[in-house]
């Protein structure tokens, strides 16, 4: 005698299916549901990294052109937070100060302008450190100083290109004074700025932009203490108007290493940092270093 086990359950499976309606063909459907809301999902969240990818790039970039100083300043404390060891959440508080600070509006720059220029004298007395005799006295435009050129004899607008970054030879510092002809602050006379002046406080370091030897170091009447760096043949770095100078003539130093700090000795309408660019004995502009965005605006 033949059996069939498998009819009742094919009875009682087909009497289940039509009790509840369901067929082969409606789980189908349902399975191309759930994949393409899943294959929707990850496309909006590619989209909105995306979106808050380009946020970011935006505001990094409008920050490097209104405040060039600040980026430098933001780019030097990133390299710092990715080379030190933190938690997750001083981690999230580095990120947001940046996130902050990208998109800080330019009133709040200017007003930390503003606010640097407070810790600068309004008054000025330059004294000759060789005879003490008084060389000017009046109130104070800005920081700026130094020995102006009677000529561009000797200078150079021409573009040059270093195939290294440089390190920022003041951070937080404003430009006062550019590279070029000027009304000088102090003799009002017309010359040529072979350099560029940074005004910062009192007391703040001062770095070597590369690696190099120290040539030269000393103190005059017009550019008060200074150094000079040679970072290869040619190619050398004048520092002026320190308050302190840290090292020696004949010594190598790191890039970023201390050269002393800036101060406004010499002629000098408040503290600021002279800074030259020289190629071969001739000066250029610092601002194709140190901005390459901003040069030659003026």
């Amino acid at each position: 005698m033949d059996y069939d086990f498998q009819a009742p359950q094919r009875e009682e499976r087909d009497e289940y299916r039509n009790r509840f309606r369901f067929t082969d063909e409606d789980a189908q459907p349902r399975r191309k549901t759930k994949e393409k809301s899943k294959t929707d999902y990850f496309i909006r969240l590619i989209l909105l990294q995306s979106f808050l990818s380009l946020i970011i790039v935006s505001g990094v970039f409008l920050a490097s052109k209104i405040a060039p100083n600040y980026f430098a300043q933001m780019k030097e404390d990133y390299g710092r937070i990715m080379q030190t060891d933190m938690s997750a959440g001083e981690l999230a508080d580095k990120l947001k100060d940046a996130a902050e600070f990208v998109f800080k509006s330019v009133d709040s720059s200017e007003q930390v302008k503003t606010a640097m220029s407070d810790n600068i004298l309004t008054t000025y007395e330059v004294t000759s450190d060789e005879t003490g005799e008084k060389i000017a006295v009046g109130e104070m435009i800005d920081g700026s100083g130094g020995d102006d050129a009677e000529s561009a004899k000797g200078t150079s607008f021409d573009n040059y290109f270093v195939n290294a970054n440089p390190v920022m030879p003041v951070n937080g510092a404003r430009i006062t004074s550019r590279f070029g002809y000027r009304t000088h602050p102090i003799t009002e006379k017309r010359g040529f700025h072979t350099g560029l002046d940074m005004a910062a406080p009192e007391g703040t370091t001062i770095s070597s932009v590369y690696y190099g030897k120290v040539t030269e170091t000393g103190e005059g009447d017009s550019w008060g203490k200074y150094v000079l760096v040679e970072h290869s043949d040619g190619f050398e770095t004048f520092y002026c108007h320190l308050s302190e100078i840290y090292v020696q003539e004949g010594v190598v130093i790191r890039q970023g290493e201390t050269l002393g700090l800036v101060g406004s000795t010499g002629m000098s309408t408040g503290p600021h940092l002279h800074f030259e660019v020289r190629i071969n004995g001739i000066r250029v502009d610092p601002e194709l270093l140190l901005y390459p965005q901003n040069a030659h605006e003026a």
